[in-house]
């Protein structure tokens, strides 16, 4: 009879939505100082080994060779070169444990590669794999538009190893850097405000400028390198506001140094035609390299390797998500996973001492360390279309952590979880890139109304370092999409929109034309306390339309093996399982809400219902396979007439709610007529009564 009873039991127990979620994948834990250099040393020796198949000996002298396809211009020619060899410098100068014949290895492909290097340079007497010579030339054109950032690197990895190299490649150094140093000379660092900032590329070219003074200070040119170094980093992280500033920094004025813009007054910026939380990164830590190549050489470091640099990681510091990636509310067109901020906040936590900076750091350092274990050495995470040529840029951010620490010493001691998750709470008001952000414990949301019409909500609450990414950023994210027939034309266009501060977050509305004009969507999106998101919008169309397909308030679910490959959906009906290896056509959901993985719930009020979209395999660019979760979905075709109503969506976002809570705020949900309008009524897992004014 209990046998029987227990047995009635369990059949139940399958009957009920349960979700489970996800698993553990990685082991995060607080790292001592030697934690995080024995972690950088094996990223190290692990990425310059696997990085031995691709080493090739040149045609021209099997005393040089490369990494990659050694060709003039590209990603994977001499940047890939110059960042291996910087790699291995690294270990060679501090790597105490490796033995005589790893030594030997390292320093032999080193050397070999700044023999290329130098020999294919303009300044050489031979040419790159493609039949050309790399490097800078005196009308600035393609060939060189990267050639200082690349001589940079090559020449700090070359410093590094200074006392190994032959006098024969100390000079072809020497030489290179100085053709590259005396162009720049030349030029006048350039000024880019709108959608394409100029701060990267000036960024860039300050570290060959600073190794040049630094590593041949006997040069003739050396001081007028050091002055063109200091304007190159003056008109990095530059505002309008220092065109006014009469302060002196490394005696001359502000307003002396800067030609123009290259930030906004808030220290936002645009490139890529977005908001690019990326370029925030490089064009900040290409500085900090600056600082340390002084400090490495014992000299004091000027006050232009500085300028702005704290105002910016101020800014910056507010979408960075816990784990020590940021967020992007204009979405991401490069790898997501794959263009770590290591160094940046390596030397913002040892020598800024910056307490959020170093947690950031040691939270990417593991991250990083477990997806290379995962790959077998390659630091190309999954679905990287770009092979070595990622692989060399990702080592060559190790070495710079890496000798953050060895050159400035232990970083400061590091916040707690939940001091970091306090610190950069509230409402972010971003008005020259138009938009608006709310942050708590719990949750990421903002709502872009320029470059990239999108809202995105980012689950980022305690307890999930050991597997925390979660959402992906998609084009039309949250505002969705139609397809009409005839296609036509798909623009978008805002025509108004407003957004305010709220007591417990922000309310932002705004009305857009879809597909070229023939659909109008007026939207609201307003963020409410620590977990939870109302969407409202409603679209009419403008003139007769034939709607094929509707796509509605879409949330992009990352679900590949950086996240474990598998997505537990529940619905009131049972619970499903999206496996990256099994993919299967979109799949309805009855019923009114869904849950993902304990960490995102969804009512949708009002829709055409509820779909799980799983993504075929690894998208190109971002490369991550999206899965996508729909408010509202149909593939029915419908007719309107103009004035006709097309869609009307109302839903609810809970994040890091279990299924539970998530049927029970599905219940509480109602839409009430009042006199001045509709409002929508709900109760919130702690029990808060909420109302929200509907469009």
């Amino acid at each position: 009879m209990g046998r029987l009873l227990n047995m009635k039991f369990f059949l139940v127990l399958l009957l009920l939505p349960f979700c489970a979620p996800a698993g553990e994948l990685y082991q995060i834990r607080q790292l001592s100082e030697q934690d995080i250099l024995q972690t950088y040393t094996q990223i190290l020796r692990d990425a310059c080994h696997h990085a031995d198949p691709d080493w090739k000996s040149s045609s021209f002298d099997p005393a040089a060779g490369y990494w990659g396809d050694g060709v003039s211009g590209g990603n994977e020619g001499i940047r890939t070169v110059a960042s291996m060899v910087l790699a291995c410098g690294t270990l060679l100068k501090y790597d105490d444990g490796l033995s005589d014949r790893q030594r030997r290895e390292l320093l032999a492909k080193a050397t070999a590669a700044i023999q290329y290097a130098t020999v294919t340079h303009v300044t050489g007497t031979q040419k790159c794999a493609d039949g050309k010579h790399w490097g800078a030339t005196p009308k600035f054109g393609p060939e060189s538009w990267q050639s200082g950032m690349w001589t940079g690197t090559l020449a700090f990895g070359a410093w590094l190893m200074w006392d190994k190299l032959e006098p024969a490649s100390q000079q072809g150094i020497e030489r290179v850097i100085a053709w590259e140093d005396d162009i720049l000379v030349k030029r006048r660092p350039p000024t880019g405000l709108w959608l394409d900032t100029k701060a990267e590329e000036n960024g860039w070219e300050a570290p060959c400028l600073v190794l040049g003074e630094l590593m041949f200070p006997s040069h003739p040119h050396a001081a007028a390198w050091h002055e063109t170094a200091l304007e190159y980093l003056m008109n990095t992280l530059c505002t309008a506001d220092d065109l006014h500033d009469t302060n002196l920094v490394d005696g001359r004025a502000v307003n002396q140094w800067v030609r123009g813009a290259n930030l906004q007054p808030d220290f936002t910026l645009e490139n890529h035609n977005i908001f690019h939380p990326s370029y925030v990164a490089c064009s900040s830590y290409f500085l900090t390299q600056a600082e340390m190549y002084y400090a490495y050489a014992g000299r004091p470091i000027p006050q232009a390797a500085t300028h702005h640099l704290m105002d910016t990681w101020r800014m910056f510091q507010t979408i960075i998500l816990p784990w020590g990636e940021a967020a992007y509310p204009q979405g991401m067109d490069w790898e997501l996973h794959n263009l770590p901020f290591l160094n940046l906040f390596a030397t913002l936590g040892t020598h800024e001492k910056d307490p959020l900076a170093a947690r950031m750091e040691e939270r990417s350092l593991q991250y990083i360390r477990a997806w290379q274990v995962m790959r077998r050495g390659d630091l190309a995470v999954p679905g990287s279309q770009l092979g070595i040529t990622r692989h060399a840029i990702c080592a060559e951010q190790a070495a710079y952590g890496y000798l953050a620490h060895k050159v400035f010493g232990p970083a400061t001691k590091e916040l707690t979880a939940r001091a970091a998750a306090a610190q950069d709470q509230g409402v972010w008001e971003y008005r020259y890139v138009d938009f608006i952000a709310h942050r708590t414990g719990k949750k990421f949301v903002s709502f872009s109304w320029k470059n990239r019409i999108m809202g995105l909500l980012v689950p980022i609450g305690e307890g999930h370092e050991g597997n925390p990414e979660f959402t992906v950023p998609i084009a039309n994210g949250l505002v969705g999409s139609f397809e009409l027939t005839p296609r036509g034309d798909a623009k978008t266009t805002v025509l108004e929109h407003a957004w305010k501060k709220t007591p417990d977050g922000f309310e932002t509305t705004g009305t857009l034309l879809l597909n070229g004009g023939r659909l109008k969507q007026t939207l609201k999106l307003t963020s409410i306390g620590e977990q939870t998101v109302v969407y409202d919008d409603r679209v009419m169309a403008l003139s007769d339309v034939s709607v094929q397909g509707e796509r509605g308030v879409p949330v992009g679910i990352e679900n590949d093996e950086i996240t474990g490959g598998t997505r537990l959906v529940c619905d009131q009906g049972g619970q499903t399982v999206f496996d990256r290896q099994k993919p299967r056509q979109p799949i309805d959901f009855p019923g009114s809400w869904v849950n993902v993985d304990d960490r995102l719930g969804v009512v949708m009020v009002t829709g055409a219902g509820m779909a799980y979209a799983q993504a075929p395999g690894y998208s190109r660019g971002i490369s991550v396979c999206s899965d996508l979760l729909y408010g509202s979905y149909s593939d029915h075709s419908k007719q309107f007439k103009a004035g006709e109503e097309v869609a009307r969506r109302v839903a609810v976002f809970f994040v890091e709610a279990a299924s539970k809570e998530t049927s029970t705020l599905a219940r509480s949900c109602k839409i009430e007529t009042k006199p001045d309008g509709q409002v929508l009524r709900f109760k919130e897992a702690g029990g808060r009564n909420v109302e929200v004014p509907l469009l």
